[in-house]
């Protein structure tokens, strides 16, 4: 017959396990430069975007002169969607370690990419739609094997939407970049030296890393893997606290509610 020692064990390894698989599922995906799709990277986006959306109003609505290549490229644009592109490619790339000029130039393709496709929907709404949705199905296929795609139907569509050049990515990559690091703290720049010669990385802020150590340390044993008691469940004496016993396991309400 099981023991309360026994029950505890199992409980403790509900938590082991739920950890491993939390930061199995972060280390694969950092692996495959999707931050922005870890647990942290969705909150520090969900937590940032609205500043840096302003922050892209602003710069649009400010009168400069006619050399703002940035901004004659990003006009008309939604400033939520560009927020959201900026923040999703900076997420991605800070667990690595790349060039300002790097990251710069993804966040400039993206942007140009959106913008393609925001003026294909408008002239073919109804082949843009279901040309993107089919893309978007195909998980196991990167952004730009999906890209290629899209542009591809554009073209064979006979659609003439001319594409940025490389410097002008790099123009509104930085810029936006600049955004970021200025609104929400959450990157910054360092210089360093390779080779006798200088580049700029960008990089999460101290405050930043220590943030996600913070969350993941908090978060990692939140989802344990759930398994049946080898004793009687620990009694309800109200709506919480009942089935499991041990401290290892948060109090579960008596009746999950999803809201």
């Amino acid at each position: 017959m099981a023991t309360i020692e026994e029950q505890i064990e199992l409980e403790y390894r509900m938590v082991q396990s739920g950890i491993d698989r939390f930061n199995r599922q972060k280390e694969e995906l950092l692996g495959k430069g999707l931050g922005a799709k870890t647990a942290h990277g969705r909150t520090i986006i969900s937590g940032v975007v609205e500043p840096l959306e302003e922050a892209i109003k602003d710069f649009l609505n400010t009168s400069t002169n006619n050399r703002a290549i940035a901004k004659k490229l990003l006009d008309g644009m939604p400033c939520d969607k560009l927020a959201f592109l900026t923040l999703i490619t900076v997420i991605d790339t800070i667990a690595s370690y790349h060039t300002l000029i790097k990251v710069a130039r993804l966040v400039g393709v993206q942007v140009e990419t959106q913008k393609r496709l925001d003026l294909w929907l408008k002239e073919e709404k109804n082949t843009a739609t279901n040309m993107i949705k089919a893309a978007n199905k195909k998980s196991d296929k990167g952004f730009d094997h999906k890209r290629h795609g899209l542009n591809h139907k554009m073209k064979a569509d006979g659609l003439d939407i001319p594409y940025w050049t490389h410097e002008e990515r790099i123009h509104v990559g930085i810029k936006l970049i600049d955004l970021v690091i200025k609104t929400t703290g959450i990157v910054k720049l360092e210089t360093r030296k390779f080779k006798r010669r200088q580049a700029n990385y960008l990089i999460p802020t101290d405050e930043t890393l220590e943030w996600i150590r913070a969350f993941n340390d908090k978060n990692e044993a939140a989802l344990p893997r759930f398994s049946p008691c080898v004793i009687e469940p620990k009694p309800w004496k109200k709506f919480y606290g009942g089935g499991y016993y041990s401290d290892h396991i948060h109090r579960l309400p008596l009746v999950r509610v999803h809201r």
